[in-house]
């Protein structure tokens, strides 16, 4: 159930885990994570592509309630069942994982990417369409970089795709170095899109099973 504190605590007492774990820079396989919600339901849909030639090889769906309403901050708690039972649906291990939403670009360094990360001992980056915390600065090179406003120190690069795009905000999630290799593996990933495309997949594919939950049609799992 819902509580505030609670998850708090548990969120700071995240921040004390020891990653034993880092990226392979031999990427070979990502798997891209989204939840939606229609009414009562939520849709979570994770799709593993080849990261090298954007390859779909696989995409699985999870239909049910949420067990805790959403919270800003919070979301992790209401998103991660999903995240845990698609990964448990995954016939293959990916290599990285690419969540919608944010990383340490949180209060308290603990976004849903950086949880899924933690809980699933694998590397992880976040990828969010709003600015959650933190100061947006401009760079030396014309860019945008979200800095902590006590510390100053980078939790996220605005990143467009095109000009006329609004920016996402990349972040690191877990077993990742720092910012700047969160962007150089992410980059890649664009197609020409607001997002990178194994994110856009999801998303899309959790609208359409979101309309078939509207037309009556979907089963809850």
């Amino acid at each position: 159930m819902w509580n505030k504190e609670r998850f708090k605590k548990a969120q700071l007492a995240l921040r004390s885990i020891e990653e034993d774990f880092s990226v392979d820079h031999r990427i070979r396989t990502v798997a891209a994570f989204d939840v939606s919600f229609q009414g009562e339901l939520g849709v979570g849909v994770v799709a593993l592509f080849d990261y090298q030639r954007l390859e779909l090889l696989e995409c699985e769906t999870v239909v049910k309630e949420p067990y805790v309403p959403y919270v800003p901050t919070f979301l992790a708690f209401r998103e991660m069942p999903y995240i845990l039972a698609l990964y448990k649906k995954l016939h293959k291990e990916p290599d990285l994982l690419l969540i919608d939403g944010h990383g340490r670009s949180h209060p308290r360094g603990m976004g849903i990417a950086t949880q899924a990360g933690l809980c699933l001992r694998k590397p992880s980056i976040g990828v969010a369409k709003r600015l959650l915390f933190g100061t947006l600065v401009e760079t030396d090179e014309g860019g945008f970089v979200v800095i902590h406003p006590e510390t100053g120190e980078p939790l996220a690069f605005a990143y467009k795709e095109k000009p006329r795009f609004r920016p996402v905000f990349i972040s690191v999630g877990t077993g990742v170095s720092d910012l700047s290799e969160a962007v150089n593996l992410v980059l890649p990933l664009f197609r020409g899109h607001r997002e990178p495309e194994p994110l856009r997949y999801v998303h899309n594919v959790s609208l359409q099973e979101g309309r078939r939950i509207r037309d009556g049609v979907q089963q809850v799992n």
